[in-house]
């Protein structure tokens, strides 16, 4: 008996653990993306009416985003945040953020075909996006949230990123 409550403790507390952990990374995820709208510059057909933040696919960083952005703006521009089932669903967003579950090969090529010109900062959280259409993608190096930066996708899309951001990302080619 006493070793069942043991096991059923230790298995509540990893899940609790697990659950705060997680937690913790989407506030993080949300402060950086919320952060991004002061370190990048949009060029001027991208500064008139609502700035909208996308958030592709199941997560909680939608309601994380909405809650710290609500009342917020980019500059001039009142920050939106709008929440899409899927990259078929996208329509125009300054900040993209593709959820690890929806950043595949298609939903990339999606993705980019609904964006158009549209100047739009991609934002992924899985493995190796940074290398193909990503302007930016969360990693976790030793133990600690970082975000891995492609500078070339970032002119690509007609961005310019602070020299300060780029000093706090891995900058990859």
């Amino acid at each position: 008996m006493k070793k069942s409550r043991f096991i059923l403790f230790i298995f509540l507390f990893l899940s609790l653990t697990t659950s705060k952990v997680f937690s913790q990374e989407i506030k993080f995820k949300a402060i950086f993306i919320y952060n991004f709208t002061k370190h990048f510059e949009w060029p001027p057909n991208a500064k008139t009416g609502d700035f909208v933040i996308g958030v592709v696919g199941k997560s909680q960083l939608y309601d994380k985003l909405s809650q710290m952005t609500t009342g917020k703006k980019a500059g001039n521009q009142p920050i939106v945040v709008k929440k899409f089932r899927s990259t078929k669903e996208l329509t125009q967003c300054h900040i993209l953020f593709i959820s690890e579950f929806n950043s595949g090969t298609n939903s990339m090529k999606t993705a980019l075909a609904k964006i158009g010109n549209f100047p739009t900062l991609i934002v992924t959280e899985k493995e190796g996006m940074a290398y193909k259409n990503a302007a930016i993608n969360f990693v976790i190096k030793d133990q600690k949230m970082q975000f891995e930066m492609n500078t070339s996708n970032i002119a690509k899309c007609g961005l310019k990123v602070s020299k300060y951001l780029q000093n706090l990302a891995i900058i990859v080619k």
